[in-house]
């Protein structure tokens, strides 16, 4: 007789007492909590109690926070070392799969309270089978959702899939949907009709479509129907004002673009508008990677190349950024360019929020310099300073994270019967979301697992 077993699921009866508990759609605190777990799920909040259930382990929470575990809605880990190329005057990336680095960027995400990701691409087999071995608690790492290869107008080896024609599109789709991604991922040089079709098929086979687009605006994404978008940075020229356009056009060249979009974008034009109007329209999520684009903006500053935050990054892919990074070819005067343009990009961020955009927190994790689970928290950070009130930003990291994956049923609240996915802290997020960092204890499935400190 085969008995079944719980892999990584704590069966002791444990209560986490007297805590503060953080969560919900205005992140409000709920003082003086007992929240008791057992069999990986939460089976109680209450208001503390004289006495505790006998038997139980008991975790003194005084003084302390407890939130729901982090969702990192854009973190690659089915990744390796990164290449760059020429070839014929185009440039050609290639990504070889380690899977050192991916067991070692799970576990540090993990150790930094993210308890759930979406993973926005990597080989399809390898990345269904990484979620798979985590879901079963045969790895130790968090909960994945997970595209395969991106899929654009040209090939990337180890990470982009190529489809020209609509119908091309719809195989590519079919092809990853047989080996069970939970989502499919468009990228930039995608076409309006290539995306249509894209998002169609994704659909017709019930999974979500997200999309880095820039050949196609952020309005007729929206329109199209894609589940989410991702980056900060629209770039299309036809989301600049139509007198400025031009300018920017000329000034267009390798990733510089990237910056030099918000210097020629204005946020009260008709074109950003009728972008803006369409994400809240069709309710279309965002995941900004700010850190990601902050460390690109400042590439070449000793505050992001030698940044002790590069100590919980995998050392081959540590390596590898010093040979590669995402602002390749830049002169120093791109860099202050860049630096300029951020209030820029902070106003952008405001603009967004206060029209209602539907928003969570991804990093972009495993780019170069955004080093897993730390690059959480700074993403956090700058949404504070970008003018997002902290409590927004705690919501946007749980339970909107949650809601922008269909898993709000099971994660994204302190509450009975949801996954115990939880994070304890030390001192209240709220008050200051570098807070977030203060980890004392998370747990996954309802085991405590050490903090990254």
């Amino acid at each position: 007789m085969l008995i079944p077993f719980l892999v990584g699921v704590s069966l002791q009866l444990t209560v986490i007492r007297d805590v503060t508990v953080i969560d919900g759609p205005d992140s409000r605190a709920r003082p003086h909590m007992d929240v008791t777990v057992q069999e990986g799920r939460i089976r109680e909040v209450m208001p503390t109690r004289r006495a505790a259930p006998g038997g139980a382990r008991i975790i003194d929470g005084r003084g302390k926070f407890l939130l729901p575990g982090f969702v990192d809605t854009h973190a690659h880990v089915a990744i390796g070392p990164v290449s760059y190329r020429v070839v014929g005057g185009t440039p050609e990336m290639s990504f070889a799969y380690d899977h050192a680095a991916s067991l070692h960027t799970l576990r540090t995400l993990l150790a930094f309270g993210v308890t759930m990701i979406r993973n926005p691409g990597g080989p399809a087999e390898l990345a269904v089978a990484l979620r798979d071995s985590l879901e079963r608690g045969l790895l130790v790492g968090p909960r994945v959702r997970t595209a395969g290869e991106a899929i654009d107008v040209f090939a990337s080896p180890g990470m982009g899939r190529a489809a020209s024609t609509p119908e091309a599109m719809r195989e590519e789709v079919r092809r990853q949907a047989a080996l069970g991604v939970d989502y499919i991922k468009l990228y930039a040089g995608l076409t309006l009709p290539l995306v249509k079709a894209g998002v169609e098929e994704a659909h017709a086979r019930g999974l979500k479509a997200i999309t880095h687009t820039a050949f196609t605006t952020w309005t007729d994404a929206a329109n199209a129907g894609v589940d989410g978008i991702v980056h900060v940075v629209p770039g299309s020229p036809a989301l600049i004002a139509a007198d400025r356009r031009p300018d920017y056009i000329k000034t267009m060249k390798g990733t510089q673009f990237m910056a030099t979009w918000f210097r020629f974008a204005d946020t009260s034009s008709r074109e950003v508008r009728a972008m803006i109007e369409a994400l809240v329209q069709h309710q279309t999520w965002l995941d900004l990677t700010l850190v990601t684009f902050d460390a690109m903006f400042r590439g070449n500053t000793p505050a992001i190349r030698e940044s002790a935050d590069l100590a919980h990054a995998a050392p081959v892919l540590r390596e590898n950024w010093r040979g590669f990074d995402l602002a390749v070819g830049w002169t120093p005067q791109d860099f202050a360019d860049a630096a300029a343009v951020w209030p820029r990009v902070e106003a952008f961020v405001q603009a967004l929020y206060r029209a209602g955009v539907r928003m969570t927190v991804g990093t972009d994790a495993n780019n170069p310099w955004t080093v897993p689970g730390i690059s959480f928290h700074r993403e956090m950070e700058l949404l504070v300073k970008a003018g997002i009130p902290a409590p927004v930003v705690l919501r946007m990291a749980t339970l909107d994270g949650a809601k922008s994956l269909g898993l709000d049923g099971e994660i994204g609240t302190v509450e009975a019967g949801k996954r115990a996915d939880l994070v304890l802290l030390d001192a209240d997020p709220r008050a200051n979301i570098s807070n977030t960092q203060r980890i004392a204890q998370v747990f996954l499935r309802g085991v405590a697992h050490p903090a990254a400190r």
